[in-house]
């Protein structure tokens, strides 16, 4: 139970506190519920109370000492009770004071101004310096500039204007949705490229000085202030930033939205005007200008910009909308008071201020943002580092620390010094290491289950795919697409005239040598010999090219319906020897061809136990399979145009070539034999492959596969 009086209340009971010149009161209604904002127009910080804390806060006017306020406030409670104890009393001036929100009549002490002012001066420098993916340079006050175009401003953020970027925006979205394979296709390539870089390096500061300029005039247009302009270095680009924190003093939320949303809603409209001139000029340097625009607009605003769980536009708009100011730092220090209260033991951890419908916010708001932005930071030097090595190592090392080093840092030192733990600090230290621990062994010693999963299709067995034993011109066609033939049957011919021609010799030339050794038989006995072996091997050439003048003509080596591999006309084609011409199918398949990509193609050799096959008509059947025939060596010829990227699969082919079936990289395939032959299972449907790998710890796994990911991926 908190006490009435406080042991300290001696040494503040004569002090006049009132609040600073500057700091203002904003009395405001969030999630039904009133409270009253500080703004503190030095710091650009906000602070959270309840009108009860506000009614005894308002009593400090610079008259009446602390012991005259509680009297008040107690008298204002009536027969209730004291609206306020001394303890909470002078918690709330001893918070206050820390946050330069309070002055009395008693002089500052100089050393502790001094030392204050070192410590908000440090963090400033870094906050502006010593991140080294975005250094922050203030330049100059542009509230005069801004002001002079507060008409345009107004005029800007009208329904009409509003109506207009609608009818901008929507479309180009459709189109980008229509084009999404060409604009994303070879990304890494098109976009880290050096000619492109030099040219991204140009065009992003453009987009976000356009972006930062509508945040300025969405302030004007709601008469607010813009107090500073100045360069932001992203990455060592610069780019201008302007400071629109005086929005949060609007009353209403929706023009604090609009604030901002008003940068996004700029980047979209160029990437809209962006995307209409990408898809009307002729390939240059205005279509590479146009693409790095809607680049910029759309990762930027999908991925991060218009994100909410970024702190960055998006989360302002989520903050003021769903009406919870500092969303971040309050779900940061709600998991704290969880961690405190449940793993650690601290029942006199205090929770922060937050009504009951916030909390389920501020849990699942605090779990999911770390977590995406962990995700957005390794895609990020994921993307860098396959194309430039040393600057993705750079930047994993900053993340690493930024991400990993400091908050286990952090922890650590609340551990150490937080007061919520005082009187458990060295039992949270011990479950802390425990929690390390078994962290540590579920890491590294359990071992969890392991696999590796790929695209396959249904294929056929061998004798029911039909092959051109010859190359040649397809002439004849005795079987329609589709049709149901016999085995035996005839399918196509094939001309090849210097083949035939070879026949023709081959066997003049024979009956030639038989006339000659019927002749020598009678007239030359020696010479029979020699003639004779010669008869042999022009006997043994001329079976030879009757075999391949018969191999021209095309039968089904099984029953089943014919299907042509090419959907174009058949004859007159031009075929190579070995080459696939159709399929004969005949029910369901019971074979699966898959590919499997380099890096994984030693795992699946040896260490599988097992393989399931999922058909991607029918995902929860679930079909056991084995290895029946290994291809060896690898290739980079698919089986199937389904499993490369053209057709919706994985694997990147090559966009120069036809057919669609030639892979970047090196793949290995693979023919599973089904246990059992599946009525949906329709010949060259795709099917997901599941090679179990046996049960492994996950540091072992995520050893492995981070170490394919530098071997394949960037060639070290």
């Amino acid at each position: 139970m908190q006490a009435l009086l406080s042991e300290h209340w001696h040494a503040l009971r004569h002090l006049r506190p009132r609040l600073r010149d500057g700091v203002q009161p904003l009395h405001r209604r969030l999630r039904g519920r009133p409270w009253v904002l500080l703004s503190d127009p030095v710091s650009q910080r906000f602070h959270r109370m309840t009108p009860e804390v506000w009614r005894v806060l308002s009593l400090c006017d610079g008259r009446r000492t602390l012991d005259e306020v509680w009297d008040a406030a107690c008298a204002a409670a009536g027969d209730h009770g004291a609206s306020i104890s001394q303890h909470e009393l002078v918690q709330l001036v001893s918070a206050l004071h820390s946050n330069d929100l309070l002055q009395t009549q008693v002089s500052p002490d100089a050393g502790e101004v001094f030392e204050r002012f070192e410590r908000q001066r440090k963090a400033r420098f870094k906050q502006n310096w010593l991140n080294l993916m975005s250094l922050r340079l203030p330049l100059f006050h542009p509230d005069a500039w801004f002001e002079r175009q507060a008409g345009l401003a107004r005029a800007v953020f009208s329904l009409p204007v509003a109506l207009l970027w609608l009818a901008l925006v929507l479309p180009a979205a459709v189109l980008g949705a229509q084009h999404w394979q060409s604009l994303t296709e070879n990304l890494s390539d098109r976009v880290l490229s050096a000619s492109n870089l030099v040219l991204l390096w140009f065009v992003y500061p453009v987009v976000k000085a356009v972006h930062e300029w509508a945040h300025g005039l969405a302030v004007k247009a709601r008469g607010g202030t813009v107090r500073e302009i100045g360069l932001l270095f992203v990455v060592f680009t610069p780019v201008p930033y302007v400071d629109a924190t005086s929005s949060y003093a609007f009353a209403s939320k929706w023009a604090r939205a609009q604030v901002a949303a008003a940068g996004i809603m700029a980047e979209l409209a160029l990437g809209a005007v962006a995307l209409f001139v990408w898809l009307a000029a002729e390939p240059g340097l205005v279509t590479a200008v146009a693409y790095n625009v809607i680049l910029i607009a759309g990762v930027s605003t999908l991925l991060v910009n218009g994100n909410p769980l970024m702190r960055y536009d998006g989360y302002f708009i989520a903050t003021d909308l769903l009406e919870l100011p500092n969303l971040a730092q309050r779900a940061q220090a709600w998991w704290v008071y969880l961690s405190d209260r449940w793993l650690f033991g601290a029942r006199d951890a205090e929770p922060p201020l937050a009504s009951r419908g916030e909390r389920w916010i501020l849990t699942a708001y605090g779990a999911a943002a770390p977590v995406y932005r962990f995700f957005v930071t390794v895609g990020l030097i994921w993307f860098v580092a396959g194309e430039y090595l040393l600057v993705g190592a750079i930047m994993a090392v900053v993340a690493a620390w930024q991400a990993l080093a400091m908050p286990v840092w952090k922890a650590w030192r609340h551990l150490e010094q937080g007061g919520s733990l005082a009187r458990r600090r060295r039992p949270a230290k011990r479950r802390a290491a425990l929690l390390a621990a078994a962290a540590l062994a579920l890491v590294c010693l359990v071992p969890m289950p392991f696999h590796s999963v790929h695209q396959g299709v249904v294929w056929l067995p061998d004798e029911a795919l039909v092959r051109a034993e010859a190359a040649g011109q397809i002439g004849a066609v005795s079987a329609a697409p589709g049709s149901v033939v016999a085995r035996g049957a005839p399918l196509l011919a094939i001309d090849n005239l210097p083949l035939r021609a070879e026949l023709t010799q081959a066997a003049a030339a024979l009956e030639q040598t038989r006339a000659t050794l019927r002749r020598a038989e009678v007239a030359e006995p020696a010479k029979a010999v020699a003639l004779r072996t010669e008869l042999e091997a022009r006997q043994a050439r001329y079976e030879e090219a009757r075999g391949r003048v018969a191999a021209l003509e095309v039968s089904a080596g099984t029953a089943g319906r014919w299907v042509p591999d090419a959907p174009t006309e058949l004859t007159g084609r031009a075929v190579k020897r070995g080459e696939l011409l159709g399929y004969l199918v005949a029910g369901p398949a019971d074979r699966v061809r898959v590919a499997i990509t380099q890096e994984d193609a030693d795992l699946v050799k040896h260490r599988t136990q097992a393989v399931q096959v999922r058909l991607a008509q029918w995902p929860h059947a679930v079909l056991e399979a084995r290895v029946r025939r290994e291809v060896p060596g690898g290739g980079f010829e698919l089986v199937s145009p389904a499993l490369g990227s053209t057709a919706g699969g994985e694997i990147g082919v090559d966009p120069a070539k036809e057919g669609g079936k030639h892979s970047l990289r090196r793949v290995f395939d693979l023919e599973l034999q089904l246990d059992r032959p599946s009525p949906s299972a329709v010949f060259g449907d795709r099917v997901w492959v599941r090679f179990d790998l046996g049960a492994t710890p996950l540091a072992a796994q995520w050893f492995l596969r981070l170490r394919q990911a530098f071997l394949a991926r960037l060639s070290v």
